[in-house]
């Protein structure tokens, strides 16, 4: 069990769904479908893929001078909308901390810097500031000053989740006071795209409805997912901190669990068992049965083992209360963001905390009788009083329960 309380004080949210939070939270009540087409380029004949861009950033020049990778400026931009809105917190002294993550780090630099480089131009920058896993982190951190320390998180898809669990732990054991967490991912680019498809994950767009519906988690007919980028923070801060400066919490993280599923990097545990037991285990610590969740956020990508697999785990866990329990997941929305998901979608959590109300499951067009028994609602649901978690997988068997609930 924690020994402090974790409170989250501030959230900023740079997704495809919007820049900010709540631009992003707006368009996500109203369904929204923010999957476009990425064009593979002029020299190349592949049809374009289905992806999910941040509107309104400009593209990245790597040659610009003081260039900064996209991964970067998103998860800055994040940041500075979390302190705002957790009321621009004093950073200093040591007892405030820096938890960001990233699963693909700096690509977009150094995939410029290389095809620079091939073509016999030396005139770009050096991207080892940007490549280095670290570099959101260190970024966010020298940007603002931070001097109580810096962590970086790399777990696949995972990733967003456990950076916060770190720095709720920071929390929890009384290592720091506030600490800056959350994740960011920049990768649109052929090179991610092509992986991703050889591993036969990337979805298709739908042949009438068009990108929009390309990503389908829980559909029948569903193929895959569709890449996005983008980047969340979270404030985080110990009960007395923030009481301390009159900050008004937004919602309390109750509770945490994370895990390992060892079946391979990309299989699963067909029952679903590793990642119940996760899930079982963060709603334990929080004190919450099945009969006190108002709400379960996925993982949900849309992958065919990925949404079965884990709808068997939801369904495990849940057991009878399974029917009253909405199960949602905003990737049919927004794209699959990578290492960015979990906290962007935490963040999205903590406001379905504050408003009782949660995003549907935008893109759901006809549901897999696989996941009879299971509440899949396609619009935004009022929820009932509760607990609401947040489940993350990634690939390698990364696996991260989230309990959050309301301020009492």
């Amino acid at each position: 069990m924690p020994h402090k309380s974790v409170l989250v004080t501030g959230i900023g949210i740079i997704s495809p769904a919007g820049c900010g939070a709540d631009a992003t939270w707006s368009s996500l009540l109203a369904g929204c479908r923010a999957v476009g087409r990425f064009e593979p380029g002029a020299d190349s004949s592949h049809k374009p893929w289905p992806a999910a861009r941040v509107p309104g950033f400009a593209p990245h020049d790597p040659a610009a001078p003081g260039s900064v990778d996209r991964v970067c400026r998103f998860a800055l931009a994040a940041t500075q909308e979390a302190l705002n809105n957790a009321g621009k917190p004093s950073l200093a002294g040591p007892r405030t901390r820096v938890s960001l993550g990233t699963s693909k780090g700096g690509v977009l630099s150094f995939a410029a810097w290389a095809d620079a480089w091939a073509a016999g131009d030396r005139r770009l920058p050096n991207p080892w500031a940007d490549l280095l896993p670290d570099a959101p982190a260190r970024y966010v951190a020298q940007q603002l000053g931070i001097t109580g320390g810096v962590h970086t998180t790399v777990a696949a898809c995972a990733t967003g989740s456990l950076a916060v669990i770190r720095a709720a732990q920071w929390i929890a054991d009384g290592q720091a006071d506030l600490v800056i967490c959350g994740s960011s991912d920049a990768c649109l680019h052929p090179l991610w795209f092509a992986a991703f498809e050889r591993m036969g994950v990337l979805a298709e767009e739908h042949v009438t409805r068009g990108a929009g519906y390309s990503c389908r988690p829980f559909d029948e007919a569903r193929t895959g997912f569709a890449l996005g980028e983008g980047a969340a923070a979270l404030i985080l801060e110990s009960e007395a901190h923030a009481r301390k400066r009159n900050a008004q919490p937004l919602a309390t993280l109750a509770a945490w669990a994370t895990g390992t599923d060892p079946a391979g990097l990309t299989a699963m545990d067909p029952a679903g068992e590793s990642l119940r037991h996760v899930l079982a285990l963060a709603c334990d610590r929080a004190g919450v049965g099945p009969e006190d969740i108002a709400c379960i956020h996925a993982h949900g990508t849309g992958t065919r083992e990925n949404d079965r697999i884990e709808g068997r785990a939801i369904r495990g866990f849940l057991n009878a209360t399974a029917p009253r329990v909405p199960v949602v997941s905003i990737k049919g929305a927004m794209g699959h963001l990578l290492g960015a998901a979990g906290s962007v979608e935490l963040a999205v959590v903590v406001r379905a905390c504050q408003a009782r109300r949660s995003p549907g499951n935008a893109t759901l067009l006809q549901c897999d009788p696989e996941f009879a028994g299971l509440c899949l609602p396609r619009e935004s649901i009022n929820l009932r009083p509760g607990a609401i978690v947040k489940l993350s997988l990634g690939f390698g068997g990364h696996l991260a329960a989230v309990v959050l609930q309301a301020v009492r």
